[in-house]
This record gives C-alpha cells, structure tokens and sequence, in this order.
C-alpha cells in the first residue's frame, strides 16, 4: 500500500516538473471548484430543484436555441421556458437582449396574445449612468447579435425591442398592456447594474409576477452579493444546476 501512494506521488511530481502549466491550471481549477461551492454554502438563499418550482408536465418550445458566449445554458432555458409555460404571463420583461436568444423561448412559450419587451444597451456605448463591467462591454458591442435570433420567426410579431439605458429608461413604457407578469434581468453585472434593474422592475410588477435573474454566481460578485443581501427581503430561490434566482411576488 506504501508503495502504491509512492508511486502516484512520483508521478504527480513528473507531471509537476514535466507540465507545470497543466498543474497550475488543474490547481486553479480545484480551488476555483472549491470556492466556488463554499461560497454558495454560505448563501442564505434557498436551493430548490426545477421539479419542485414547476410542472414538468408542461409542454414546451425550443427553437434555435443553440448557445454561445453571452447566453444562458441549454438547461437554463429549458428551466426559464418551463417557467413561463407555468406562469402563463402576458406581459414579459427581459433586462438584456445580446442576440435575442432568451428572448425568442421566452415569445415562444407565453400565450399567443402575450408581449415581450426586451430591453438593450445600443451598440456604441458612450457613457452610463451605472458601472459598467468590461465583459458586459464585449458583449454589447458583439458584431454577431445585430442579427437577433427572434427576427423573422413567426415570435417576432410579438416582441417590442427597446433600446436604452435601463438605469434611466421609463419602465412605464412596459406597462402599456399592464403591469409586468414575468421579468428576466440578465443585463449589466455590477452591483449597482442588478440593483438599479430590480429596483426599476419592481416598481413594475404585476400581483403574482414572477422575476428571475441570472449569473448568480460567486463568478459575478456583484450580482451574487446583491441577491443575498435582498433575500433577507424577498423569498429568493437558487434554482439547482442553474445559475438562476426566481422570486414570485405576493399579492
């Protein structure tokens, strides 16, 4: 047994000495892991399945919804899909387009007579009223998403795209159908972007809303602070295997 351990000591040493970039890379790696659930341990915010949220027996409605950089993972659109079938909203708000890809599952699966407002920073940011993280930038200024992936579908008709700065645009301007059922805030990441959108989409939500956030991550500490320290406030749930955080308000 001694010398089995022995063995596979020399052999990380090897490794070690013979790719001391694929170590450190492996270490990053670990710790990375490691803080990463210690953080999400020490979160005060409850950790439920999407079984538990939702009726899985809900259909539902994919299309184009291969994702890149920039957008939520498959899981996580399945997860927010699943929510709106649900949910059933009419009037839907999403703080962030990039390519239209949350967009179009989220006109996909609202009612036929529903509205989508997507809300977007124009492409050549000048200057904002809130911080502005250097990723969020890229992904604004991405060439790719001129062409949203809603456009020309048969969702199209349904959805209102916006263009502004969510710290200063007029969230009345959301409300023209009614107050908003269901928001997606997946816009700038800092800890005065989230909290400047989710006291805007607060003011305007309907009885029984639902809101929804993504990037809760210690990966985006604004964001993950932000949320932890409203959930003292408000009921949030982490919704398991997603970086998701949904909130339903009460009547």
């Amino acid at each position: 047994m001694r010398l089995k351990k022995n063995m596979r000591r020399m052999k990380a040493l090897f490794f070690t000495l013979r790719y001391p970039h694929l170590a450190k890379e492996g270490l990053k790696s670990i710790l990375g892991t490691s803080y990463y659930e210690g953080m999400l341990k020490k979160s005060k915010i409850e950790n439920k399945s999407l079984s538990q949220i939702v009726n899985l027996y809900n259909e539902i409605r994919l299309l184009n919804f291969d994702v890149r950089c920039g957008n939520v993972s498959h899981f996580e659109l399945l997860t927010i899909a699943s929510m709106i079938a649900t949910q059933k909203p009419h009037v839907l708000l999403e703080i962030g387009t990039f390519d239209g890809n949350t967009t179009l599952q989220m006109a996909l699966n609202a009612p036929d007579t529903a509205i989508v407002h997507t809300l977007d920073l124009p492409s050549e940011v000048v200057s904002l009223v809130q911080p502005i993280l250097e990723v969020d930038v890229k992904l604004v200024r991405d060439k790719q998403k001129k062409q949203r992936k809603y456009q020309k579908t048969s969702c199209e008709k349904k959805i209102n795209q916006h263009i502004g700065d969510s710290a200063t645009y007029d969230f009345k301007a959301f409300c023209k159908q009614g107050l908003v059922d269901f928001a997606f805030i997946d816009g700038g990441h800092s800890y005065e972007c989230v909290r400047s959108d989710t006291e805007n989409v607060m003011n305007v939500l309907a009885p029984n809303a639902i809101v929804m956030w993504h990037d809760f991550t210690p990966d985006f500490h604004g964001v993950f602070t932000y949320l932890n320290e409203i959930s003292s406030r408000y009921p949030l749930i982490h919704i398991a295997g997603t970086n998701l955080v949904y909130y339903k308000k009460q009547q």
